[in-house]
């Protein structure tokens, strides 16, 4: 991956962490957490991953439709606080890796206590 945007993404990972906790919306949803950005090559877009802690499967779906309805506040503080030509367009995806990992462990877990 090419080091600018990986910087970019980093940035970008650390304003939306810090701007989430700023919006109302979200104190209804324990914690929020960014776990991975990924900007494309030309700076025109930008899938931001998100995880929903202690919710439900509806939870977390409600909070990235909340979070993808507020994209473009989220793209106004970007501009603010980041000095690029382009400012890419934000949607907001639910990061299944957690569960994914939590299911693996479940799985072990099981093996080894029938063993």
């Amino acid at each position: 991956m090419d080091f600018r945007i990986e910087k970019f993404n980093n940035s970008i990972k650390k304003i939306i962490g810090e701007s989430i906790t700023n919006v109302e919306d979200y104190q209804d949803f324990s914690m929020i957490s960014i776990m991975k950005v990924e900007t494309s090559k030309d700076l025109s877009y930008c899938k931001v991953f998100v995880s929903v802690f202690n919710q439900s499967n509806s939870d977390s779906e409600e909070a990235v439709i909340k979070l993808n309805e507020r994209a473009f506040y989220f793209q106004k503080i970007i501009s603010n606080k980041v000095r690029t030509s382009r400012i890419p367009k934000i949607k907001f995806y639910l990061d299944k890796s957690s569960e994914f990992q939590r299911q693996i462990d479940e799985l072990i877990d099981e093996v080894s206590f029938e063993k």
